[in-house]
């Protein structure tokens, strides 16, 4: 416990000073800085849907069902309400927060979504990913789809996504443009489609494969593309809320890992101090006969 008070107040401090170097750097067409970007009602509904998502799950109430319910509430009021009212849009993208300070600096906008989202996950593994992201949402749902389901070792797929990163940052400080422009699947929840055809033609392309991937491997967008995902990875290895294991209790039987859709269950059981991203679906803790499995704090899961 005191480990985690020393990380948060660690946080803090060193979000405070970039806090004020962006209130002084603000957004000049807009006029707003970073805490008129915080409460804003986009991210007081992300913060109060996340919040009570949390809530729920932390009292046990994980299922197939109720997952299904969470990520499809996720992709309707943050990837389809928003076409009506636009100020639930999740703008700038966590593509964009993640990408765009390397091209045009640190603005309050994109500061105030790398704080949200890294607020909550410091809560809770993948507090923001695995709750209120319209494009997991929208990716979870299509996994659920019966089929043939495959998974890609962690090392392969995180492999992939820091050498997508690096290689955005090559090109951003090279030719000052961004290559996650041809493969940002959060242009889609943003109905944002009026571009040369070319780039269009690229992108339904781009579009059709991954929700197609989607429904044999699971969130293949967030687990080999994502930057946003290298960053809540990083956070979730210091989350207060998390999945964790009662060793007395585990009997190795496998079930969880065998019905998990990630590769994150292995590195649980056994304790590692780095381990694959969890996004809270679920799936190991219903698939535990024995208990051995639970989310939650150190203490409440003893």
């Amino acid at each position: 416990m005191a480990q985690k008070r020393k990380l948060l107040i660690t946080v803090l401090l060193v979000l405070f000073p970039i806090i004020l170097l962006a209130q002084e750097h603000e957004n000049m067409k807009s006029g707003k800085g970073f805490w008129d970007f915080i409460f804003s009602i986009k991210y007081i509904a992300v913060f109060i849907f996340t919040g009570l998502t949390l809530f729920f799950l932390w009292y046990g109430k994980f299922s197939s069902k109720v997952r299904v319910w969470i990520v499809a509430s996720a992709f309707l009021i943050f990837g389809v309400i928003p076409i009506f009212w636009h100020n639930l849009f999740i703008t700038p993208s966590p593509i964009c927060a993640t990408t765009k300070p390397f091209l045009f600096g640190l603005k309050p906008q994109f500061l105030a979504t790398l704080s949200a989202i890294g607020i909550l996950s410091l809560i809770s593994v993948k507090g923001f990913c695995s709750t209120a992201c319209p494009v997991g949402g929208l990716q979870e749902l299509l996994f659920k789809i019966p089929s043939r389901k495959f998974k890609i070792p962690f090392n392969i797929t995180n492999s992939v996504r820091i050498g997508l990163f690096v290689f955005f940052l090559i090109v951003a400080v090279t030719l000052k443009t961004s290559t996650y422009f041809y493969y940002n699947l959060f242009d889609l929840v943003h109905w944002e489609f009026d571009m040369p055809l070319f780039d269009l033609i690229e992108f339904i392309v781009f579009l059709i494969l991954i929700l197609t991937a989607s429904v044999f491997l699971f969130k293949p967008f967030c687990y080999l593309i994502c930057p946003m995902g290298i960053y809540t990875w990083i956070l979730e290895h210091f989350s207060f809320l998390k999945i964790r294991v009662n060793k007395d209790k585990c009997t190795s039987c496998g079930d969880c890992e065998k019905k998990a859709p990630c590769t994150s269950v292995k590195a649980i059981l056994d304790e590692k101090l780095i381990r694959g991203d969890c996004h809270l679906c679920g799936e190991c803790l219903t698939a535990c006969k024995f208990g051995a499995l639970n989310y939650g704090t150190p203490v409440n899961t003893k």
